[in-house]
């Protein structure tokens, strides 16, 4: 007999690497220009900036999150949702298709970053752990097999939930190449637990314009409080897409190939960050991206190295945010998932893991690499990332922000 369960855990990790990796650039492919995707990133937009706002207010530790990943594992619940649960997920995620459309636009998606050429720069699995003798629908997961690529699994919960915890840190583990190991502590998993959701995505890109390694020094950074720490800061005198304003400037940092730019904002004032916070709306992401304002400049660029992980466990953030039904087990109605009652979300982890630096490890690739002193060259504007910032990474073809953050103090 079926014991009844308390919930079900979503579980989301993310992992993204910034390393050197030979990058062949070829025409993009014209389904990148597909309506529904671009509809898909308004959306994104909308909730990046919605989940970014809850996030970092307030908080003045290094912030790392990826809404797009998020809101994909959201997306395959509301696949599942029904009535006022299925509505708190269309108004979170600011979307106006039905589930099935939704659904259909991320298999549009998932099929061009396939078949992408850069395909290696950036990976999401997917991954559904299902106690066995759990009624989930067929139908659910046949959609979410087709729609959103996921791997579904079998397995006991009942009987071996800290056997297949151990199995899910090292299939994480794998899949992000080692950086994220231990995801889920001892005990976090039970016997009540019947659907476990896991997205895991890694991303690895190289610089189209590398910091010389050699010309990295140690430089003062300033902190919102007023005081100073040393970091390794990364220098690099080149051209830039460059954007001047009135409370920021901003800077955008292509990476090899045709896809993706990391985007740098560095509010004017030092201790400017909480305000520039503030304006991280979907229009400010969108015209960001679509570098409205931006100009070609030739920069004295310097940018601080930094690496370290977030961890977050978000379904206290989500309610906050409108997603109250799906956590509270009389209200979830998760029917399309299964027709076992009192199905409901009980745990949402988000873990994320990045590195930004000038290293590489392919020696053609840094065989061609051409050194600019720092001080003979300086002939730019100088673009000096000594205090705290605002960075996210976009794809330049689907007009998607796959990751975002701020960093407060790159010697943490």
């Amino acid at each position: 007999m079926l014991k009844k369960r308390d919930g079900f855990v979503l579980l989301f990790i993310v992992v993204t690497l910034q390393t050197i990796t030979e990058i062949n650039s070829k025409k993009m492919n014209s389904s990148n220009q597909h309506q529904e995707i671009k509809n898909l990133a308004a959306s994104v937009d909308h909730f990046t900036s919605s989940l970014f706002q809850e996030m970092v207010i307030g908080t003045n530790e290094n912030v790392f999150m990826s809404p797009f990943s998020v809101a994909t594992i959201l997306s395959m619940v509301y696949l599942g949702a029904k009535q006022n649960s299925a509505e708190q997920l269309k108004n979170v995620l600011n979307v106006t298709s039905t589930p099935n459309d939704l659904a259909l636009a991320y298999k549009k998606y998932f099929s061009v970053q396939k078949n992408s050429n850069e395909a290696h720069m950036s990976k999401s699995v997917n991954r559904l752990y299902v106690e066995d003798k759990f009624p989930i629908s067929e139908s659910y997961k046949h959609k979410i097999s087709e729609y959103f690529f996921t791997d579904v699994k079998n397995v006991d919960f009942f009987k071996n939930a800290e056997r297949i915890r151990i199995d899910i840190n090292k299939w994480v583990k794998n899949e992000t190449y080692n950086k994220i190991t231990d995801l889920l502590p001892s005990k976090s998993l039970s016997s009540d637990t019947v659907l476990l959701l896991v997205n895991a995505m890694h991303f690895e890109g190289m610089w189209a314009a590398r910091f010389p390694e050699r010309v990295t020094s140690s430089r003062e950074f300033h902190l919102s409080s007023g005081k100073t720490v040393s970091c390794d800061s990364m220098f690099i005198s080149e051209d830039f897409n460059t954007k001047i304003s009135q409370n920021y400037k901003a800077v955008e940092l292509p990476y090899m190939g045709v896809k993706f730019s990391m985007f740098v904002i560095l509010p004017n004032k030092m201790d400017g960050l909480a305000a520039l916070e503030k304006e991280i709306n979907a229009q400010f992401l969108k015209e960001t991206k679509e570098r409205k304002g931006f100009e070609r400049l030739a920069l004295e660029l310097y940018l601080p190295k930094f690496h370290f992980q977030s961890a977050f466990e978000l379904s206290d953030t989500l309610q906050k945010l409108g997603l109250s039904d799906i956590f509270d087990a009389s209200k979830a109605n998760l029917s399309g998932i299964s027709s076992e009652k009192d199905l409901y979300v009980s745990k949402f982890f988000h873990k994320t893991f990045i590195d930004v630096n000038e290293k590489g490890t392919d020696a053609h690739a840094a065989s061609g690499e051409v050194v600019i002193d720092p001080v003979s060259a300086q002939t730019g504007t100088k673009f000096d990332v000594n205090h705290p910032f605002i960075f996210l990474i976009a794809d330049r073809r689907t007009e998607l922000i796959y990751f975002i953050g701020k960093v407060t103090n790159p010697a943490a």
